[in-house]
């Protein structure tokens, strides 16, 4: 009986509990051990599960490379940039340093400030110019994503003005920048047209953001031959006069939708 048995146990010596009370209090670490390892790794990490870790980065070696191209400044500025270019073995009107400029953050085209370039090496995980070097391979083809081609095309606008405070872009400096951020572009083929338009057009000094935003949603909706064109759609008016244009200047490539129709 349990009864008789629990007696028999209280005759036992002190040293018989003292080793029960160490066998359980063993069995209970164990339980407690095994609990964190069944646990999620979430619960024990405040880090996502997916997350991973930036390689480490020397801030000093960072410093050391601003303050190299930045002679005593704080602010590297053309000489800088072109040294740094030449450094990096790449042509400063080549589109990935444009892409580099957008990942710094820059505010005026051939200038970065020591926040800029500090905190873009850092985003980009590299303290050196052998390693930025390797990074920058890949730059064009960052702009295969749709969304980062967005985001490096609206960065254009703001990064080419004369000055931080300007809201436009005069129109030389736009047709070079359409050039250059559409240049391995296949799908858009009346970029090039655009751009002739603007040359050769008299009104306009200057595009304004509204402008040089809705001309990437252009890009993106209309049609290849523009027969699609809505005029009556909430455009800005150089659209509609560029549409007009082309559609004069080549029409078998833009042909008017009247004439499509008769075919």
């Amino acid at each position: 009986p349990k009864v008789v048995e629990f007696a028999e146990a209280l005759k036992m010596p002190a040293k018989f509990w003292e080793k029960l009370s160490e066998k359980r209090s063993l069995k209970r670490e164990q339980k407690k051990r095994a609990s964190v390892v069944m646990r999620p790794i979430e619960t024990q990490n405040n880090s996502p599960k997916s997350s991973k870790r930036r390689p480490q980065v020397s801030q000093e070696k960072i410093q050391r490379l601003f303050d190299h191209y930045a002679q005593n400044n704080d602010t590297i500025g053309p000489e800088g940039v072109m040294q740094f270019c030449e450094d990096l073995a790449v042509d400063p009107e080549d589109i990935s340093v444009l892409i580099l400029a957008w990942h710094f953050n820059a505010k005026t085209m051939c200038y970065f400030s020591r926040e800029e370039f500090t905190q873009g090496m850092q985003r980009l995980s590299c303290d050196s110019i052998s390693k930025l070097k390797e990074k920058m391979k890949a730059f064009p083809q960052d702009l295969n994503e749709p969304e980062t081609f967005k985001d490096v095309y609206q960065f254009v606008f703001l990064w080419s003005r004369e000055t931080a405070d300007a809201r436009t872009l005069d129109i030389e400096t736009a047709i070079e920048m359409l050039e250059l951020i559409f240049s391995s572009s296949k799908d858009v083929p009346f970029i090039t047209p655009f751009c002739a338009f603007l040359q050769a057009q008299k009104e306009y000094k200057a595009i304004n953001k509204d402008q040089w935003n809705s001309l990437l949603e252009f890009c993106v909706s209309a049609r290849e031959d523009l027969t699609d064109y809505d005029d009556s759609a909430s455009w800005p008016l150089m659209m509609d006069e560029f549409v007009v244009w082309a559609r004069e200047e080549y029409p078998q490539q833009f042909p008017t939708p009247e004439t499509v129709e008769t075919f």
